[in-house]
């Protein structure tokens, strides 16, 4: 993701309230001069997160300026303007002796008990799954617990 940059204006949001389809989606605090959010994804990544850029809506701000100065185009375009050499091959290589005959093994770990997970743990962003009904179309239930009646 690659930003553009320009400057910001001295915005502090003390409560942001989120409402999608009529339902409390989530509540933070957002500092837009600080570029940070109590959801600490804002903080983190250094691109705003949800709350932010509903913020940056509200008071007509554009979300790009928030973005880290690391994810402009700029940024891009000096990390690639030198040139980046190979490192050769491995037996070229000068390592000193101190350090060649250092051993590295492994960390020790130790298989966790119990069986294995069949599932994945979702990630931080993703969210619950809803199912959907195949015969109303309707969320939160499928065909089988369906509460219309057969059309």
């Amino acid at each position: 993701m690659v930003c553009d940059s320009s400057t910001t204006s001295n915005v502090n949001v003390n409560e942001l309230t989120m409402w999608a389809d009529g339902e409390l989606r989530s509540s933070a605090q957002v500092n837009l001069d600080t570029r940070s959010c109590t959801c600490r994804q804002f903080d983190l990544d250094h691109i705003p997160c949800a709350h932010a850029i509903a913020a940056c809506r509200f008071y007509n701000i554009s979300c790009y300026t928030l973005c880290s100065k690391y994810f402009t185009t700029k940024a891009l375009l000096s990390s690639y303007s030198e040139c980046i050499y190979p490192t050769g091959n491995e037996i070229d290589w000068v390592v000193p002796n101190h350090i060649r005959d250092k051993v590295v093994l492994p960390p020790k770990t130790r298989r966790p008990t119990g069986r294995p997970r069949k599932v994945r743990i979702p990630s931080g962003g993703e969210g619950k799954r809803t199912s959907r009904c195949s015969r109303c179309g309707q969320y939160g239930h499928n065909r089988k617990t369906c509460k219309r009646p057969i059309p």
